[in-house]
C-alpha cells in the first residue's frame, strides 16, 4: 500500500494493453488476457486497511476489506476504477478530493486478476454499472459486467461498444450471415429515400455479416459504391442518422465504402 504522489512509474506493458484494448477487436482483448497474471492493478481506497504496513509487499493469507473509491461520470453514475499507473489518479484526485479516511489518498496494488474479481464483486448493473481501467487517460477503457465476467472465465469478446468501424484490412475476414428477417419496412423505406437525394452513391448493397474479431451476432452492413471524391464521413453521418432507431437487433449498423472505377 502506498501513497501515489511517492512513485509515478511510467505506463507499463500492460497499460499498453488496455489502451490497445479500445480497438474492441477480440484478438485485442485476448492480448489483454495474456497479460493479465504478470500484471498489477491500483485500487484508491477510502479507508485504510488496517495492518497493513505502507510501501511494502504482503501475502494475501488473510480475508481484506476493502472500501475503495468508485468514480461517478457526468450523470452521477457510479463506476469502480481500478489503474494500471499512477499518473491518471492526480486529476481525479484533485477534482473530487479523494482522500483515504481524511487523509491523503492511498493506493493498494493487488494482482490483477485479483483486482478485477474484486470489482466484479463491487458491479451489479445497478448501483455500480460497470469498470473503467485508467480513467482519464489515452488507455481509459471502460468494461461492462458482462464484458469482465467473461474476461475473467477465459473468453475474450468483442468490446463493441468501441468498433467504430471495420478497418480496412478486417473487411475479407467478414462473412455474410444467413439472411435471417427481412429488414424493417420503416429501414428500407428511410435508406430508399436517403439514396435518392445522394447522386454521388451510385449502387448499394444492403446485407447481414459477421467478423469474428469484432462482433457478437450477426448484423447490418450497408456497402455504398460511390464517386471519386464523395465526402464519405459526411454520408456515413448522414445514413447513420437517418436510420437511426429503425436498426433491427443488434442495433447497429456497418457502413462500407467502394470506389467506383473509371
Amino acid at each position: 500500500m502506498s501513497n501515489p504522489a511517492d512513485s509515478a512509474p511510467e505506463p507499463g506493458t500492460f497499460t499498453q494493453l488496455v489502451a490497445q484494448a479500445r480497438r474492441g477487436l477480440r484478438r485485442d482483448v485476448e492480448a489483454l488476457l495474456g497479460g493479465l497474471d504478470q500484471a498489477e492493478l491500483l485500487i484508491p481506497l477510502a479507508e485504510d486497511l488496517p495492518d497493513a504496513p505502507e510501501g511494502e509487499r504482503v501475502e494475501l493469507d488473510r480475508e481484506l476489506r476493502l472500501v475503495p473509491h468508485l468514480l461517478p461520470d457526468d450523470e452521477g453514475k457510479l463506476f469502480s476504477a481500478l489503474f494500471t499507473y499512477p499518473d491518471p489518479l492526480g486529476p481525479i484526485v484533485e477534482a473530487l478530493g479523494w482522500q483515504t479516511a481524511s487523509e491523503p489518498l492511498k493506493v493498494c496494488a493487488f494482482p490483477a486478476r485479483i483486482a478485477l474479481e474484486m470489482a466484479l464483486e463491487v458491479i451489479d448493473g445497478e448501483a455500480v454499472l460497470g469498470l473503467v481501467i485508467d480513467p482519464g487517460s489515452e488507455s481509459e477503457l471502460c468494461l461492462t459486467r458482462a464484458e469482465l465476467g467473461s474476461m475473467l472465465a477465459g473468453k475474450a469478446l468483442p468490446l463493441v461498444a468501441y468498433v467504430a468501424n471495420i478497418p480496412e484490412q478486417e473487411t475479407a475476414r467478414t462473412l455474410v450471415a444467413e439472411a435471417g428477417e427481412p429488414p424493417p419496412e420503416a429501414l428500407l423505406g428511410a435508406l430508399a429515400n436517403w439514396l435518392a437525394k445522394k447522386a454521388d452513391v451510385t449502387s448499394h448493397r444492403l446485407e447481414r455479416t459477421f467478423n469474428p474479431d469484432r462482433d457478437l451476432e450477426p448484423h447490418l452492413t450497408l456497402t455504398l459504391n460511390v464517386a471519386e471524391g464523395a465526402d464519405r464521413q459526411g454520408l456515413f453521418d448522414e445514413v447513420t442518422q437517418e436510420l437511426e432507431g429503425k436498426l433491427p437487433p443488434p442495433g447497429y449498423l456497418d457502413v462500407l465504402f467502394v470506389a467506383e472505377t473509371a
